[in-house]
């Protein structure tokens, strides 16, 4: 799993690209939470453009996230979701405290 990001303002695009399963998971979680401790965000959103699957360590990893970024007053997005992630995050009502945004 590799990630990117862009800093505008108080929000962050968070580019990521391979598989967020457990071996996935393990590769990015420190680099986001840095991210997310170190500055003052308004939104996170992670563009999913090129992520090829997610299990069920993947959205434990993003329900972590979400609740990291809510204790600091700040929102969780999700951007360009592919189908397998959707039926994942459908399944799991995921959609319905993390919005996708265009």
């Amino acid at each position: 799993m590799e990630l990117e990001f862009k800093i505008v303002g108080s929000d962050i695009l968070v580019k990521l690209k391979g598989d967020i399963d457990e071996f996935g998971v393990r590769a990015i979680r420190a680099d986001i939470d840095r991210l997310i401790e170190k500055y003052n965000l308004k939104s996170m959103t992670l563009d999913m453009q090129k992520v090829t699957f997610v299990d069920s360590t993947g959205l434990g990893f993003l329900l972590g996230r979400y609740n990291k970024l809510r204790a600091k007053r700040a929102e969780l997005l999700l951007k360009n979701v592919p189908p397998q992630a959707d039926k994942v995050f459908r399944t799991s009502g995921i959609y319905s405290f993390v919005p996708i945004v265009e």
